[in-house]
């Protein structure tokens, strides 16, 4: 093969070379091939090749043939005398190979070769589906004016054999959708649009012709509608009223196709895809032979094969998917209650939810039905607009199909026996449970019209199925009931409905464990517990059975995760209510530690105790309650600290107490594990437990703030009664940090403890003094130093906005030097790009709130900064460039008070000014990403707007030789320079950096980047 010579191959040698291509060769093997043959098909031989290959028997390589003809007609241009030779040459071969009994592929190719010759010689075939049905006709090649003259083409039509029938629908169904393909904005192509509707008539016929609900052999009804489908999907897109009209006479007769099974499928999809794309395609009388297609005999039998089969096949999705399609085009009819026809179909519509199997898994119209349902929801609450809504009788039209909607959609989503559910794979578990999800949006939509009713028809369905045990039925009524939990307004109007469930045996069911209430049913039951907190906390009496529920319920593995979020939903909202009681909640609390409690569930408990805690009025109670929890989170942190004091290799056998607290149930080990790897994970557990604990005892975020309160007083408060209590915490932090900080999780959960109580007004056990967060803060760490510096910015911005202001200079003191020091250790900031933005963002802040205290740090270290902040801005990670954007938009904006540090600012952009103008240039100039322009702009419209030598510096930087575009001139330069200025930062700025990079990139990237 590799002596193969371009210029001297024969055709037996190609011949040879297409068989290869089809035989299983190696990958390096096919690829040269292809490029052999390739060259040949662009090469000028390439006609004579066509011609000679399409002359030979066999059938890969007369497909070979056309194909290269197509490749040579979408490749070279052909005086119109060459063009329509080839058009002679090609529809001789069709006439050819229509009579040898040429394969079906290589025919259909030769049809698509002719598609590829009209549409880049449309002009030397206009009425090509006449004159190509005519050739086929005459079994030979005619002269394309021949056909203009012939006989009506309804006769030629009726004359053509079943093959040719074939081939000119093939060629016909080819022909819209490589036209739409085409940019018309070319002189070439303009007209193709127009020739092609001018064939619109021809193909009415031809199609007229063809689809006919049973075939006398002599026409080949399903290709024709095929045809049609692609005809529809053109003109929807290029919908001129004429052509539209010629071609809404074939939809009566797709229509009368739908009865009969070798046409169904074809047909069935052409109606469905056009009543979704494209409704206004059908005129009145279409919508009333779909209506009487419905409620026929033959619509009746193709419903109740939907509803009723045990195994839905694919004909009964179809026509469900029909069904629907239809009633999304005629929803304005059917929200009218006097349209008997339409109400009969909407019936029909409800039904669809009451199919046979599962949702998602063996039932797959449900999911696209109940989409239609919430579509209707919505049109009709539109059209009761200004009605009473909630006084329409649920007996009436359209409202009682919408409750049988609701009655059959609630009933599906029951869980199925769990030997059932556990044969389905992931895919169906995830279908079912996205279904279920569907419904509750559903429901949430139907509750705008029905109201309170609602709710109560699932409360009801809950205590129906309580004494028959029908858990499934009561599992899905509780889902229903919790799903409506977000819909109801914040009184008390719903209480009387709740109390008949909460009032009711369903506690102690739920409380004698799954051998009497499968797990899903007490989950989802469980879950309303916190879904309707607010309830618990004006009936105070229901709050013990329900706690006691809840945290019996914490200890099982299958629900200590929706039983512990309940747990710390309803301590939290109804905290001032539970405060007598939190001595038994920390003793609920000691005896789940001696459980195989799952830490996520734990951190919960501890949350929602600390929320308790929040709440005690007394502060020598409240300080006595913490200290307890404390002690008793403290208990992991010294077992974890005396792990990871035993020597390097010591192992705990899994049967050791300790791996139950290491460990949750499904990560527990069976063998051996380091003392070191339990030592850490009792620390990362003992601390999440304690940033729980930090989040719960936050003050309610509706908590009144004294906006009076002595600022000294405050901070006397909490030295009496938490100073202890906070060296302690921060005892338990430093050791964790100094033995465990080389771990990432340990430095994150140590920071978000930290910042649970920057965020509070009020003393507590977190609100640590600024001095000791200080000191903590510039300590050694190991790992995570970005993190740290972060927290160190929502410190000081807590500081800044709280009331220890006072503090805030000398905390700076101490902050500013350790963060200029771990910046200025970085060789490049690209060496740690987040510990870089963190860096630079820690910086902008104290510029934007105290710009006297950072401007008067020493004069190295302000030049350190700043050059810092050019090198992010000439840097290539986008998260640090914009982070120093918004630093130097910052710095030029920058308002000082005081005359000293005016001065020093002044002084520095005198010395920063051509600098920054440079850095921000060779961005704009093509270096930036195109997601980073806007950010960029930002510094660049604060300089022109406020800096009178922006232009001297925008102008050097621009014409400088380190420019690096050179596709912009000297010219386009200064005019972008000069618009620039005009705009003096205005939004339009944006835009006019966007022209310009794309200009210095090249028109290619205009999308890109």
């Amino acid at each position: 093969m590799e002596n193969i010579s371009i210029e001297t191959i024969t055709l037996p040698e190609v011949e040879h070379l297409v068989h290869e291509l089809y035989k299983p060769n190696p990958p390096q093997t096919i690829s040269r091939i292809q490029e052999i043959l390739q060259t040949l098909q662009k090469s000028p031989g390439g006609w004579q090749l066509a011609d000679g290959l399409l002359s030979l028997p066999d059938q890969n390589v007369k497909f070979f043939g056309a194909l290269t003809f197509t490749v040579k007609l979408n490749t070279e241009s052909l005086s119109d005398d060459d063009a329509v030779s080839v058009l002679q040459k090609l529809i001789t071969f069709l006439i050819t190979s229509l009579r040898d009994g040429t394969a079906g592929f290589v025919v259909k190719k030769l049809c698509s070769t002719l598609v590829t010759y009209f549409i880049h010689y449309s002009h030397t075939w206009p009425r090509c589906i006449r004159h190509l049905s005519y050739c086929l006709e005459s079994r030979t090649y005619v002269p394309i004016e021949d056909a203009d003259n012939s006989s009506p083409y309804e006769d030629i039509v009726r004359s053509l054999d079943v093959e040719n029938l074939y081939a000119v629908s093939w060629f016909a169904q080819i022909l819209p959708n490589e036209a739409e393909k085409i940019d018309t904005k070319p002189i070439k192509y303009i007209s193709l649009h127009d020739r092609l509707a001018t064939n619109a008539a021809d193909v009415v016929v031809l199609l007229s012709h063809g689809i006919k609900p049973v075939s006398d052999g002599s026409t080949r009804p399903a290709d024709s509608i095929s045809c049609l489908q692609a005809w529809i999907q053109y003109i929807q897109r290029n919908p001129k009223q004429p052509l539209v009209q010629q071609f809404q006479k074939l939809v009566d007769p797709v229509i009368n196709c739908l009865p009969h099974a070798d046409l169904y499928d074809v047909a069935v999809g052409l109606l469905t895809d056009a009543l979704e794309d494209w409704q206004s395609f059908f005129v009145r009388d279409h919508f009333e032979s779909l209506y009487s297609v419905f409620s026929s005999d033959w619509g009746r039998d193709k419903y109740r094969s939907l509803i009723e089969s045990e195994e839905m096949d694919d004909d009964d999705i179809h026509f469900g998917l029909f069904m629907l399609a239809f009633g999304n085009a005629r929803i304005e009819d059917l929200t009218d209650g006097t349209n008997d026809r339409a109400q009969h179909f909407l019936t029909m519509l409800a039904g669809l939810l009451s199919a046979k199997g599962y949702p998602g898994v063996d039932d797959k119209i449900f999911v696209p039905a109940l989409e239609f349902w919430g579509t209707f929801v919505e049109i009709l609450v539109d059209s009761l607009y200004g009605e009473s809504i909630r006084e329409k009788q649920w007996d009436k039209p359209p409202i009682w199909q919408m409750m049988q909607a609701v009655s059959e959609s609630s009933r599906k989503i029951q869980y199925p026996h769990i030997t059932i559910y556990n044969s389905w794979d992931s895919t169906e578990r995830t279908a079912f449970g996205d279904a279920r999800k569907d419904v509750a949006d559903f429901l949430q939509s139907v509750y705008t019209i029905i109201g309170k009713e609602l709710v109560s028809i699932f409360a009801k369905s809950m205590l129906e199925a309580l004494p028959r045990s029908a858990w499934a039925e009561l599992e899905a009524a509780a889902f229903c009931l919790g799903a409506l939990s977000d819909c109801l307004p914040d009184e008390n109007s719903f209480d009387d409905i709740l109390t008949q469930i909460f009032g009711s045996p369903l506690f102690g069911l739920l409380s004698q464990g799954q051998s009497v209430v499968p797990v899903r049913a007490r989950q989802t039951c469980l879950s309303l517990i916190e879904r309707y907190s607010d309830y618990f906390g004006n009936h105070a009496e229901f709050l013990p059975a329900a706690l006691n529920l809840l945290f019996s319920a914490v200890g099982d593995r299958h629900l200590a995760l929706p039983s512990s979020k309940s747990i710390y939903t309803l301590c939290s909202s109804c905290r001032s209510i539970l405060t007598p009681e939190v001595g038994t909640f920390l003793e609920q609390y000691a005896t789940l530690r001696n459980s195989e409690l799952d830490s996520l569930a734990e951190e919960r408990v501890v949350g929602a105790i600390a929320s308790i805690i929040q709440a005690v009025p007394d502060d020598t109670q409240k300080t006595n309650a913490f200290r307890r929890l404390l002690t008793m989170i403290g208990v992991d942190v010294e077992t974890s600290l005396q792990l990871s004091s035993c020597g390097e290799g010591s192992l705990i056998p899994p049967e050791n107490p300790v791996i139950i607290r290491a460990y949750d149930f499904a990560q527990r080990p069976d063998a051996p594990v380091p003392a070191s790897e339990i030592a850490l994970n009792l620390a990362v557990r003992a601390l999440r437990c304690l940033c729980s604990v930090a989040k719960g005892i936050q003050a309610p975020s509706e908590a009144l703030v004294d906006l009076d309160a002595d600022e000294q007083g405050a901070q006397v408060l909490s030295n009496t009664n938490f100073e202890q209590i906070q060296v302690d915490i921060m005892s338990i932090l430093v050791r964790l940090k100094e033995t465990f900080s080389s771990n990432s999780e340990v430095v994150d959960v140590i920071c978000s403890i930290l910042r649970a109580g920057f965020s509070e007004t009020e003393p507590g056990p977190f609100v640590f003094p600024p001095q000791m967060v200080t000191e903590f803060i510039i300590s050694r760490w190991h790992n995570r130093i970005a993190t740290v510096v972060n927290t160190a910015s929502v410190f000081v911005t807590s500081l800044s906005s709280g009331n220890q202001k006072k503090y805030v200079a000398e905390v700076l003191s101490q902050l500013l030097p350790w963060v200029f020091g771990l910046l200025s250790q970085l060789s490049e900031p690209e060496q740690d790009p987040e510990l870089a933005q963190y860096g630079i963002e820690f910086a902008q802040r104290i510029m934007s709130k105290r710009p006297e205290i950072l401007m008067s740090q020493p004069a190295n270290m302000l030049e350190f900064l700043f050059m810092f902040a050019i090198k992010l801005l000439n840097g290539n990670e986008p998260l640090p460039k914009a982070a120093a954007a918004d630093f130097w938009s910052t710095f030029i904006s920058l308002q000082a008070n005081d005359e000293n540090t005016r001065t020093i600012v002044d002084n520095a952009m005198t010395y920063l000014g051509p600098k920054l103008c440079e850095s921000l240039v060779q961005n704009i100039g093509g270096k930036a990403a195109r997601s980073e322009l806007d950010k960029l702009s930002e510094p660049l419209k604060k300089l022109v707007a406020q800096q009178v030598n922006a232009r001297q510096w925008l102008g050097a930087a621009l014409q400088d030789p380190a420019f690096p575009s050179d596709k912009v001139t000297p010219e386009e330069k200064e005019l972008f320079l000069k618009k620039v200025i005009m705009l003096r930062g205005q939004r339009a700025t944006n835009a006019l950096v966007r022209t310009f990079w794309i200009a210095c990139r090249g028109s290619n990237f205009a999308y890109t980047s």
